[in-house]
């Protein structure tokens, strides 16, 4: 008898408890979004997630409120966010390459691809290859035939061994069996600086902010880049020039495992209404980091699974993961 009483009971117990979790998820947020980007102020993500919040919060009716955590190519914030409480109110900002490059190039506590809830992106990098303007390099072959006389004088900048603008032109190099002196910086700014002052002959990163700016200023010019650029038709890609490696990479949201659907989905409306605006657009043509087409969280899943296997691939053939 006394089990015949408990069961009705159990059973409204457990419809309440859902209805209650099912009414906080719908009313999600009742606070401020942390939004982590993995990089310093002033960047190019930076910049753009901070724009997309002003617009997003229109919707949420909460402030999304953006956190630097800069360190190693963004891993640092992006673990940050995949061991959050997947409550929604932690979210990050990144470059794809920190979830499909990094991993071989340096050590990573955490596996992102996996223990994070992908959203969808935002915008994507054109990665182009740049010299000065007075340079007689008229592309990216010129440099290459340079590098191969003159071996212990060829110079190239980037931001970072983990980024797609040091393992592109690393994998040319190997790939023409030509030795190039590399050079870190610690982003676009002082990159662009060194190759302005004749520090080095040639530099690599995303065509966007810095890079536009000083070629519309006459100062520098493409060698190449990574796939045709809206603003720039005419110069040529990597591939068009011979060389199949293309990592294509995209900037975009996410959160950690396990992100309660109800919340993705509604995160995913929200940004992706953001997006639309013509301040964002306007911004993110200005700074060369515009797409005709983001991808939702499948979708981006899916990229991300590929070009981490692709990427891995690649550095397995050319030797250049971590020892």
């Amino acid at each position: 008898m006394k089990i015949n009483l408990l069961a009705p009971l159990i059973i409204l117990l457990f419809i309440a408890f859902s209805h209650g979790l099912s009414n906080a998820q719908v009313d999600y947020p009742t606070k401020p979004i942390q939004v982590l980007v993995g990089y310093p102020p002033g960047g190019s993500t930076d910049i753009l997630i901070r724009a997309l919040a002003e617009e997003a919060k229109k919707y949420l009716g909460k402030e999304v409120v953006i956190v630097n955590k800069p360190g190693a190519a963004g891993t640092v914030g992006g673990i940050q966010v995949a061991i959050a409480n997947p409550d929604g109110y932690t979210l990050g900002a990144i470059v794809s390459t920190a979830f499909t490059i990094s991993p071989f190039l340096m050590d990573v506590s955490v596996d992102l691809v996996t223990q994070t809830t992908p959203i969808l992106s935002f915008a994507k990098f054109y990665g182009g290859m740049f010299a000065r303007a007075d340079s007689p390099f008229k592309n990216l072959k010129d440099f290459l035939d340079y590098a191969k006389k003159n071996p212990d004088k060829a110079t190239y900048g980037h931001p970072g061994a983990a980024t797609r603008s040091y393992l592109g032109m690393a994998m040319i190099a190997a790939h023409e069996g030509v030795k190039i002196n590399f050079v870190a910086f610690p982003g676009d700014a002082p990159n662009a600086a060194a190759l302005l002052g004749g520090h080095i002959l040639s530099a690599g990163g995303s065509a966007g902010t810095v890079w536009i700016s000083q070629i519309q200023a006459g100062q520098l010019k493409f060698l190449a880049v990574e796939e045709r650029l809206y603003m720039f038709p005419e110069v040529p890609t990597v591939t068009e020039l011979g060389y199949p490696y293309s990592l294509p990479t995209v900037v975009f949201l996410f959160g950690p495992k396990n992100l309660p659907e109800p919340i993705v989905k509604k995160l995913e409306d929200v940004f992706y209404k953001a997006m639309q605006s013509t301040a964002f657009k306007d911004l993110a043509m200005k700074n060369v980091v515009y797409a005709e087409k983001n991808m939702f969280r499948e979708e981006l899943a899916t990229f991300l699974h590929t070009e981490k296997a692709k990427t891995g691939e690649l550095i397995k053939k050319f030797g250049f993961g971590k020892k």
